[in-house]
């Protein structure tokens, strides 16, 4: 069952495996709590500009139903709302764990993800470079907050993406998690000393 219990125990599990210096932290949340303003005004070419490059690639377009962009803009828009005026915590983040559910249900690939929370940062970056108001400083500071933000929910729903996998296999098999585990780097090994790679006393790949 993913109810928000589970669901903030996935956020959590994912975030104790990030080095500290990686992770969203209370004074990013200051940095964009200093700016929401100029965040929520920003909101609606964020989302055009999104959808825009989302829509405009075959493979991440092949992922809507048609006609549905409205629908997908306004869920993009709620998902500013409440990351800029509601609080950046363990429920937020758990929240964050169900979208990579929703992800595993609408066919959206890691890699399609990854690229997007990319895209994010990026207009933040180029957003507040142009704003007259911010000094460079602290313009520095919002684009290494959002950098974190984006770390962080992208560990959070890549993790519970594979969680999910992992859950579906001992739902239809059986398996148990450790031994997908162990077949899975037993395979690895095998094919990457196929193509040329031994493994050293330290455990690490280097060509044969």
């Amino acid at each position: 069952m993913y109810d928000m219990t589970k669901m903030n125990q996935v956020a959590k599990a994912a975030i104790n495996q990030m080095p500290p210096e990686s992770r969203f932290n209370q004074e990013d949340a200051a940095v964009i709590d200093r700016h929401t303003e100029a965040l929520l005004a920003w909101g609606p070419e964020l989302v055009e500009r999104f959808y825009d490059t989302a829509f405009g690639h075959e493979a991440t377009n092949a992922v809507f139903r048609e006609g549905e962009r409205p629908m997908r803009e306004k869920s993009l828009t709620d998902f500013w709302v409440k990351t800029l005026t509601k609080p950046i915590d363990l429920d937020y983040f758990g929240w964050m764990a169900m979208v990579g559910l929703i992800h595993v249900v609408r066919g959206v690939e890691n890699p399609m993800m990854l690229a997007m929370s990319s895209f994010i940062t990026d207009f933040i970056s180029e957003k507040v470079s142009q704003e007259p108001t911010v000094d460079a400083e602290e313009a520095l500071r919002v684009v290494n907050a959002f950098r974190r933000f984006s770390s962080t929910i992208s560990a959070i729903i890549t993790y519970g993406y594979d969680s999910a996998r992992v859950n579906a296999l001992f739902d239809i098999i059986g398996m148990e998690e450790s031994l997908l585990q162990r077949l899975t780097k037993q395979t690895v090994e095998k094919h990457l000393g196929e193509a040329g790679y031994i493994m050293t006393e330290k455990r690490s790949f280097i060509p044969g």
